[in-house]
């Protein structure tokens, strides 16, 4: 009796454990593609975007194709929307245009407030990372970049938003004198902040 006993109990700890087992090799992979920063007294909006892009493709975002380049868009709030252009070189992509349109076809594109002749700080390119002949990585300097030296953080200001595009990770390949850098992956966030005006969206 004792026997059985041991047995049903030693039969439901085996069971217990391959389940405890089961559960811990199962994997939680989300990804939290934008997401709000608005609490329900807040009079400004704010949304961030979150980004991945491998091979030059954006991960759990729609793009649309033309030629050699693709263009990937998302929601930011009712009447905004995030575009992201590829910039494929010989071996890959080499840069990424980022712009802010009113409609989801980027037809009505919004002009930023930056100098016409300077580099813009809309475009993330490989080359901003390596230095001028490619020989070596270029340091990372602290702070919001300028058209001189872009960096890892990008502020732009559009009539009405501030756009932050924040590089969190990337992966360069080509770096080395007399080659051209392109991005094997890049991962970003996207930060939008309305001011001076009361949020509508």
């Amino acid at each position: 009796m004792k026997k059985i006993k041991f047995r049903k109990i030693l039969a439901g700890l085996i069971l217990a454990l391959g389940l405890c087992g089961r559960a811990a090799a199962d994997d939680d992979n989300r990804m939290i593609g934008k997401f709000d920063h608005n609490g329900p007294h807040d009079a400004l909006g704010t949304a961030s975007v979150y980004l991945v892009f491998k091979d030059g493709k954006a991960e759990g975002l729609p793009g649309l194709a033309s030629g050699d380049e693709t263009r990937y868009y998302a929601k930011v709030w009712e009447g905004l929307y995030l575009q992201v252009t590829t910039e494929t070189g010989d071996n890959g992509t080499e840069g990424f245009m980022f712009s802010f349109s009113k409609d989801e076809d980027g037809q009505s594109l919004l002009q930023p407030k930056e100098n016409g002749d300077d580099p813009t700080l809309r475009e993330l390119a490989a080359g901003d990372f390596r230095t001028d002949d490619n020989f070596a990585a270029r340091p990372l300097k602290p702070g919001p970049g300028t058209p001189e030296d872009r960096g890892v953080l990008r502020i732009i200001h559009y009539p009405g938003f501030d756009a932050e595009i924040r590089v969190l990770e990337f992966n360069i390949g080509d770096a080395q004198l007399k080659k051209k850098p392109y991005f094997k992956s890049v991962s970003c966030l996207v930060t939008v902040r309305e001011v001076g005006k009361a949020k509508g969206h």
